[in-house]
């Protein structure tokens, strides 16, 4: 295997990593409601994650362009298992807010420099690998639902955070040895560019519409993934009631399809347009979402349900 296929493996794995991070607190929600309080202190963590999370991103795609990508995503592996050791560990609230708040800005770290990396492999199939990485997120995810809330139900929530908080770590060290640094030939008037030039051609009038309309399309679909993502579980399990290890399963289940339906998704984008994909994806999700709240707690419908929400 050549060493570009290993650099692709590795950050796309990473993403997954990342990803599976996200999930850990809304996986063993049924199970920390004792320790850490109510859903709304839960939410609320879950907020600060998020909040870290999504903020962070700005400067590090600034950061991204400047510093080794490389390094950058091996950061963010390493803080992410550093923090999920610590809320292992903690028996604090604001301690364990405190590790959260480190766990967004780990998790901020990956995404400027784990897409540009991709990006730059290929103008002609971006699709493609930008399919591979989404694939290596869900995976991540759908991994994390089962195996959290099985080691969760079985060692204690403490346990879960611990194991994918030393992954986190071993991860970082495969990333410092596997990934390859791209980079992309720019003319010197773009490679001047600093941060204050940078943000007035964002905002001229050329780049401003299209600038607002993917905000807005990013900040909804944002919304829509994490609010779903946080208490997919927890909803399955109380309001449809299943089992948490079902409710896990069914979440893997989502995510799994999600990895499929990534790849799928990237390869129509190349070939149909990106309008189109998007406008379908989001349509099928809403109405899946719906059918999700309204349908009875079958298992094979449950299933089906679940499928299209993760395919869409």
């Amino acid at each position: 295997m050549q060493k570009a296929d290993v650099s692709v493996i590795a950050v796309a794995s990473s993403h997954g990593i990342m990803h599976a991070y996200l999930v850990l607190l809304p996986a063993l929600i049924p199970l920390l409601k004792g320790d850490m309080g109510n859903y709304w202190t839960l939410g609320l963590l879950t907020s600060l994650v998020f909040l870290f999370y999504g903020w962070g991103s700005f400067p590090v795609g600034f950061l991204a362009d400047r510093v080794s990508k490389k390094l950058l995503i091996s950061a963010s592996m390493a803080m992410c298992g550093i923090s999920a050791v610590i809320v292992s560990l903690s028996h604090s609230l604001p301690i364990t807010a405190l590790a959260f708040i480190l766990l967004g800005i780990g998790a901020s770290l990956y995404h400027p420099p784990g897409y540009a990396s991709m990006a730059l492999l290929s103008h002609r199939i971006r699709g493609r690998y930008m399919g591979i990485q989404g694939l290596g997120g869900d995976l991540g995810m759908a991994i994390s639902f089962f195996t959290t809330t099985a080691i969760g139900s079985f060692f204690g929530w403490r346990n879960a955070f611990l194991a994918w908080g030393l992954l986190g770590m071993l991860m970082a060290v495969v990333d410092m040895q596997t990934i390859i640094d791209e980079t992309i030939q720019t003319g010197p008037s773009v490679a001047r560019l600093n941060y204050l030039d940078t943000l007035r051609r964002m905002f001229t009038t050329d780049h401003l519409r299209n600038l607002l309309l993917v905000s807005v399309i990013v900040v909804c679909s944002g919304a829509l993934w994490n609010g779903v993502s946080a208490f997919i579980l927890a909803y399955i399990n109380e309001v449809k009631g299943v089992s948490i290890l079902i409710a896990g399963g069914l979440s893997t289940f989502k995510y799994t399809i999600g990895a499929f339906g990534n790849v799928l998704g990237g390869e129509l984008s190349d070939r149909l347009g990106r309008r189109k994909i998007l406008l379908f994806g989001f349509g099928l999700f809403t109405v899946s979402l719906l059918a999700l709240t309204i349908s009875p707690g079958n298992l094979i419908l449950m299933f089906l349900m679940v499928g299209i929400l993760g395919f869409s």
